[in-house]
């Protein structure tokens, strides 16, 4: 046994995916780049745009990798009850405690007339609940928890369909037909009345992103093929991932010149977004199985392990680290250097202090309902159940390499 496949059975858990946490890393920082580059530029910046276009592909890779990972983990049976509980549980918990928290801190920067303080407060907080908009990012975790409503019936579509040659195929090829579908309309349309409101929260609604969740659910299925056939085509996921993001920046230059503006023409909701952002997520996932092929006990490898089980802790906290620096340092830096110097520079400062807050939330007692986490025990960077019962449960070794 080589010491790279001793590495991996010393810290395997169950069906761990090790090509995912890097994947799961990358989009993550993907996350607050956009985000950063969004809030520290002007609205009207043709670079900022361009840049979030390019960077939109976070939403729909979030949403293939849950499928992802919950297909790949419950492929061979499901307890609907207690998935349901887990899974609300882990997410539901800090969906409501954040909503809390942002809503608080919109009221801090934007306050209700006296009047209606408390009644307001308690109304917008209860809006807030049901649309996923305490904050810019807690869609995810609204379209997560329908999705976990349906994951029972869309797991057994996927099971049902995998016994018959090409149904699969034709699940993805339907589903994508429907994506674009979708999205040219949502980008396309401009309705008024009910149907504008209803508009405003398009992102929060899991039917938007249909073809992701099959992309994601179908390639865990048939993870050993989709990952030979990447790992043997390296030229091909490199020229789709230049040839669609000079498709999607093309677009988006198109669009402005003709007179949107630079948030419309950097939408997440356009056809040309599907290519790109599939050919994104291929890049992606290869990278994530060359690391695994690799992997091994040193820093790296286990600052990726640490920085995914993280991850979800620092999505939840960097809009709060990005409203605190820009109270002040953030507006100092537009005054002292280049926008792209003051973006790298606020993007690293939140990583870094997002990291440091989420360290101390996962060693409170209010782990679990802050970061969707157990409380880590002392000394411990992985939560210990990473660890537990590898040499007695089955080892999925996607990318691992070859003893």
């Amino acid at each position: 046994m080589t010491r790279l496949h001793a590495s991996a059975v010393r810290i395997s858990g169950p069906g761990h995916v090790y090509a995912v946490d890097l994947v799961r890393v990358l989009t993550f920082a993907a996350v607050i780049a956009v985000h950063a580059v969004s809030i520290i530029n002007p609205p009207a910046s043709i670079p900022a745009g361009g840049t979030a276009m390019l960077l939109h592909f976070t939403r729909e890779a979030f949403f293939a990798l849950t499928a992802f990972v919950l297909v790949h983990r419950y492929r061979d049976g499901l307890r609907v009850v207690p998935f349901w509980r887990r899974r609300f549980l882990l997410v539901g918990a800090p969906y409501v405690i954040w909503s809390v928290i942002y809503s608080g801190l919109t009221l801090i920067t934007a306050p209700l007339p006296p009047a209606e303080t408390l009644t307001g407060a308690l109304a917008q907080l209860g809006s807030n609940l049901l649309t996923g908009t305490a904050c810019y990012h807690l869609y995810f975790l609204v379209v997560s928890m329908q999705f976990y409503l349906l994951f029972p019936l869309f797991l057994r579509l996927l099971r049902r369909s995998a016994g018959r040659r090409g149904r699969h195929r034709w699940l993805l090829a339907i589903s994508a037909v429907l994506q674009v579908g979708i999205d040219a309309g949502l980008h396309v349309a401009h309705p008024s009345g009910i149907a504008a409101e209803l508009m405003g929260y398009d992102g929060s609604f899991v039917g938007c992103y249909v073809f992701y969740l099959v992309l994601g659910g179908v390639a865990a299925l048939h993870a050993d093929r989709v990952q030979a056939w990447v790992r043997g085509h390296p030229a091909i996921v490199l020229g789709a991932l230049v040839l669609t993001g000079a498709a999607a920046e093309g677009w988006y230059l198109r669009s402005v010149l003709g007179g949107s503006t630079t948030a419309s023409a950097s939408e997440v909701f356009q056809p040309v977004m599907v290519p790109w952002c599939v050919a994104v997520m291929t890049a992606l996932f290869a990278l994530g199985i060359t690391w695994a092929a690799r992997r091994g006990a040193g820093p790296g490898s286990r600052a990726i392990e640490i920085g995914s089980d993280r991850s979800f802790g620092v999505f939840l906290v960097h809009p709060m680290v990005l409203w605190a620096l820009t109270l002040g340092p953030s507006a100092w830096l537009s005054t002292h250097v280049s926008a792209l110097c003051s973006t790298v520079i606020v993007i690293a400062a939140t990583v870094v202090v997002s990291l440091l807050v989420v360290e101390v939330l996962r060693r409170s007692p209010l782990s679990m309902v802050l970061t969707g986490k157990r409380r880590l025990l002392h000394g411990c960077a992985v939560h210990s159940s990473r660890f537990e019962s590898s040499a007695s449960a089955p080892l999925i070794r996607l990318g691992a390499g070859r003893t």
